[in-house]
């Protein structure tokens, strides 16, 4: 019992001091709880203090960011707007301006025709000067001017017809060139000559009369009626010698009709020369000189002139050869039909 009594005693000691020490560190292991419990608190308090600022300030730069994406929309919007606007323009400026091209380009094409026209006249005009009065000169001035007008339009599908037209005019400009107007001249002189040509058959001594009357009047009455008696019976017959034996005895009508038919024959060859007709003109020369021959005095100094003018003329050139603007309305057809 005793030693029972022993080993009690000292457990009860143990448990005398172990118990404040208990104590102690829950009252530690409580305060070190409340202390991180309150340290936790503030700093929760810390964090939602902060989390509220932040969110604060999200909220701000949100609705900062809200305003600048609404205002970034608005610009967008109003760039789209603008864009539109300005494609809208851009088409309508295209559209305007494919439509002037096609005016542009029509203006252009019938600017081209009524040119093409015009030259086409000017040509037409200087071929019948050549054709039918030989006028090179005339065709020569409408070849330049066509050369002139094509000149200042400066378009490179007209460059064959100026080479066209250079070429007809440098051959007009070395064909041999009549004489028209001296032709004409020598014509006229013997269209006036033709009245004084004398027939074969007509005497060649026609200022006697003149004489007798002249004599006549210095001598008496008697003497005068004697001589005009003896006058008019040697008019009765005449006697003449002929170097021609085949002159034909003509008439006073038939006279005059020869006159009339050989200043006829001088006209045509005349008319042929302005028509560079050379074969009816060498034809009306040589006919004009076979009747000289045949009807008039060929010891005549009319009549020998006349068959040296003739004569001369017959060998003049009248006629053009190679005369023409083909070249020049080859081209210019070509290109009307639409062959640049």
């Amino acid at each position: 019992m005793a030693a029972m009594a022993d080993n009690t005693a000292p457990t009860a000691g143990h448990h005398g001091w172990t118990t404040p020490l208990a104590l102690i560190l829950a009252v530690l292991a409580f305060a070190t709880t409340g202390g991180v419990f309150w340290y936790m608190q503030m700093r929760m308090q810390d964090l939602e203090v902060q989390l509220a600022r932040r969110i604060g300030q999200f909220d701000t730069s949100s609705q900062e960011a809200r305003a600048a994406a609404k205002e970034a929309r608005a610009s967008i919007e109003n760039v789209v707007a603008r864009i539109a606007a300005l494609e809208s323009r851009a088409l309508e400026s295209q559209n305007q301006q494919l439509a002037l091209e096609a005016v542009y380009q029509d203006l252009a094409r019938s600017q081209d025709e009524r040119l093409l026209v015009d030259i086409e006249q000017t040509l037409l005009l200087a071929d019948q000067q050549l054709q039918m009065a030989a006028n090179v000169r005339a065709a020569l001035l409408g070849l330049d001017a066509a050369e002139q007008r094509l000149a200042r339009m400066n378009k490179p599908q007209f460059e064959r017809l100026r080479e066209a037209i250079g070429r007809d005019a440098a051959r007009l400009k070395l064909l041999p060139a009549a004489d028209v107007a001296g032709i004409n001249t020598r014509l006229d002189a013997l269209l006036r000559s033709t009245d004084q040509l004398q027939l074969e058959i007509e005497p060649e001594a026609a200022a006697r009369p003149a004489q007798v009357a002249a004599a006549a009047a210095e001598a008496g009455w008697m003497a005068r009626l004697g001589r005009e008696a003896w006058s008019e019976i040697k008019q009765l017959v005449r006697i003449r010698r002929l170097d021609n034996p085949n002159v034909e005895l003509l008439t006073p009508t038939q006279t005059y009709f020869l006159r009339e038919n050989l200043k006829l024959r001088l006209l045509s060859a005349r008319l042929a020369v302005l028509q560079r007709d050379e074969a009816t003109f060498r034809a009306d020369i040589a006919a004009a000189r076979e009747w000289i021959a045949r009807y008039f005095r060929r010891s005549d100094a009319v009549s020998q002139t006349m068959d040296k003018d003739l004569k001369a003329m017959a060998a003049m050139p009248v006629a053009l050869q190679n005369a023409d603007l083909r070249d020049s309305l080859k081209v210019l057809r070509s290109l009307a039909k639409g062959d640049h």
